[in-house]
C-alpha cells in the first residue's frame, strides 16, 4: 500500500488554504492580485495622502492662481509642474482624488478577497475534529479512558463546552463543537464598510458641497451665492429661492467696539403656497436652515449713503423717544420745538463720539435758537449739565448695512457621520471580541478504551485564550488525569511515519 503526504498550509484551526497556482499566467495573476490587495498598497496610499495634506498646508489654498504663480512659479518648468499638479487647489486636484479612489478600491478589494472565505468558515464550520485539523491546533488535551467512563466523559464535555454546544455522532464516534463571539470575525469588515462610507461620502461631498457668501442689503432679497472655484476663481450659483434681510442690528459697547450683530431673514420660495416660508433671527452660531442649505451670520458692511444718527428726545425728566435723523434733517415736536443734528464729531476733546444739535424753541418774542453738543458715552450729560426744557441723548448711529451671510451645503454629512459610527462599532468588534472554537472527540480505540480529545483555538488574544484553555484542561485533568503528554504524542507520530515509510519502500 502506498501513501502520499503533502505539506499544506493550515490556519490555527487546521483548515487547508489550498495549493499555490502552477501555470505562469495564474502565478502572474495571483501575484498581481496579492500586490493590489496587500498592506503595502494601503501604506503607500496613506503616505501620499498624508504628504498631500502637508503640501496643502504649505501652499495657501485661499490664494488665487495668479497669486500662487507670482510667488512660486518663477521659471517655466516650475509653472508647468505647479499647474500640472494643481498645487493651488491640492484637495480638489486630480492626483489627490486619484489616491483617494485607490484607497477606496483597495479597501473594497481586500474585503472582496477575504470576506467570502471568512463568511463560509463562520457559518459553515467543521464540527467534526479530524487528525488533519489537530495538526494546526495548539491547545489540545488528549487521553484514553475506559469504555465504562463514556457517560462521565459525555457529561464533562457538556459541562466544559456549554449548553449551546452541538453534538453529532457517526456510529460509536461522538463529536461536539462549540464557539463563542463569532461576530468578532467580521469586525475588520465592518471597519472596511465604515471607511468605504466615509470615502464615498467625502468624494461626493467634494463635488456637491457649497461654501459661499451673500451680501444682502437691509430690505432687499437675493438668490445668487458667490463662490470660489479652483484657483480661487469666482462664480455664482442660483439657490432657486430668495433670502430677504428684513433688518440688521449692530450692537456696540459705549466705547464703539462691536458687541454682537444679528439679522432678521425671510425665505421666499415661489414653489411654496405661502411666503415667506421661513422667518428667523440669525446670529453667530445660530443659523437658519432651509432646503438643505445653512445660512450663517458671518459679517456685515455699511452701505454708502447718508449717515443717520439716533437721538432720544423727551421732556425733562420724562419719557424719551428715539428718532433716526440724517445730518440736516429736522425733528419737530408738538409744541413747535425743532431739533436738527448739524454735525457729527468722531472724537470731541477726548470724550468720544458726539453730535452737535441745533434746537429752535418758539417764544413770545420769536423763535429762539441754541446749539449744544451731546455725547454718546455720557447719556446723562445733557440732562445734568445743560438742564434745558427737553432732554437730548445721543444714542448712536443708524447706518444702513448689508449683512454677510455664509451659505453652506454638505448633503452627505449624515452619511459620513454614519460611516464613523460604523467604523467605531467595527473597531470595538475587532479589538474587544475574540472568536473562540472548541472541539471534543470521543472515539473507540480497541481494548475497551476510548480516546477523548478536547481542542480549542482562538483568532486573537492568544494569551488570554491560553489561560482560558488551561482552566478547561485543569477541569478535564481532575476527572481523567493529565492525559497524553506532547512528547509521547510526538514519539508516536514519528513511529507512525517510520512504519509508513517502510511500507512504501519494502526490503527486497
Amino acid at each position: 500500500m502506498t501513501t502520499h503526504t503533502a505539506d499544506v498550509a493550515l490556519d490555527p484551526e487546521g483548515v487547508d488554504f489550498g495549493a499555490a497556482p502552477t501555470s505562469p499566467v495564474a502565478r502572474f495573476y495571483a501575484a498581481s492580485w496579492q500586490l493590489f490587495i496587500s498592506l503595502r498598497v494601503t501604506v503607500v496610499t496613506l503616505i501620499v495622502i498624508t504628504a498631500a495634506c502637508f503640501v496643502g498646508m504649505f501652499f495657501d489654498q485661499t490664494r488665487t492662481y495668479d497669486e500662487h504663480v507670482a510667488q512660486w512659479a518663477t521659471t517655466p518648468w516650475k509653472l508647468q509642474l505647479f499647474t500640472f499638479f494643481e498645487m493651488y487647489d491640492v484637495f480638489a486636484s486630480w492626483w489627490f482624488g486619484l489616491f483617494v479612489v485607490i484607497l477606496l478600491v483597495n479597501v473594497i478589494a481586500c474585503s472582496v478577497e477575504r470576506l467570502p472565505k471568512i463568511w463560509l468558515d463562520v457559518w459553515h464550520p467543521k464540527p467534526q475534529l479530524s487528525d488533519e485539523q489537530l495538526r494546526g491546533i495548539r491547545h489540545v488535551w488528549r487521553g484514553r479512558i475506559a469504555e465504562g467512563d463514556r457517560a462521565k466523559a459525555e457529561g464533562l464535555i457538556a459541562t466544559v463546552l456549554g449548553a449551546r454546544a452541538k453534538t453529532t455522532t457517526e456510529g460509536d464516534r461522538r463529536f461536539t463543537f462549540a464557539e463563542k463571539q463569532r461576530w468578532g470575525r467580521f469586525g475588520v469588515y465592518v471597519v472596511h464598510t465604515g471607511l468605504v462610507m466615509i470615502l464615498v461620502g467625502g468624494i461626493i461631498n467634494g463635488k456637491t458641497k457649497m461654501d459661499g457668501l451673500m451680501m444682502i442689503t437691509e430690505g432687499t432679497a437675493m438668490r445668487l451665492v458667490r463662490l470660489r472655484g479652483p484657483g480661487n476663481l469666482p462664480y455664482v450659483v442660483d439657490l432657486g429661492f430668495s433670502v430677504r434681510c428684513d433688518d440688521f442690528r449692530l450692537k456696540t459697547f459705549t466705547t464703539g467696539d462691536v458687541m454682537e450683530y444679528e439679522s432678521d431673514l425671510s425665505v421666499l420660495d415661489s414653489r411654496a403656497p405661502v411666503n415667506p416660508v421661513v422667518t428667523k433671527k440669525i446670529e453667530v452660531n445660530d443659523p437658519l436652515e432651509y432646503s438643505g442649505y445653512t445660512f450663517y451670520q458671518a459679517s456685515y458692511a455699511p452701505v454708502s449713503g447718508d449717515q443717520l444718527v439716533q437721538l432720544d428726545v423727551g421732556p425733562r425728566g420724562g419719557q424719551r423717544r428715539t428718532h433716526s435723523l440724517a445730518i440736516g434733517d429736522k425733528l419737530t415736536l408738538d409744541d413747535g420745538t425743532t431739533f436738527v443734528p448739524v454735525e457729527v464729531i468722531e472724537e470731541f476733546a477726548g470724550l468720544g463720539a458726539a453730535v452737535r444739535v441745533q434746537e429752535t424753541s418758539p417764544t413770545p418774542a420769536g423763535p429762539r435758537t441754541t446749539s449744544y453738543v451731546v455725547f454718546r458715552s455720557y447719556p446723562d450729560f445733557d440732562r445734568e449739565v445743560r438742564r434745558g426744557k427737553f432732554d437730548v441723548q445721543f444714542r448712536g448711529f443708524d447706518q444702513q448695512y448689508a449683512t454677510g451671510i455664509q451659505v453652506g451645503r454638505v448633503p452627505w454629512v449624515p452619511f459620513i457621520f454614519a460611516g464613523f459610527v460604523v467604523l467605531f462599532v467595527g473597531m470595538a468588534m475587532a479589538f474587544l471580541m475574540s472568536h473562540r472554537r472548541y472541539w471534543a472527540r470521543l472515539v473507540p480505540v480497541g481494548d475497551g478504551k476510548l480516546e477523548l480529545v478536547i481542542a480549542g483555538a482562538a483568532r486573537r488574544h492568544q494569551y488570554a485564550f491560553a489561560d482560558e484553555f488551561a482552566r478547561l484542561r485543569t477541569t478535564v485533568a481532575a476527572a481523567f488525569g493529565e492525559g497524553e503528554r506532547k512528547a509521547d504524542r510526538a514519539r508516536a507520530l514519528r513511529e507512525q511515519r517510520r512504519i509508513a515509510k517502510l511500507g512504501d519502500n519494502p526490503k527486497p
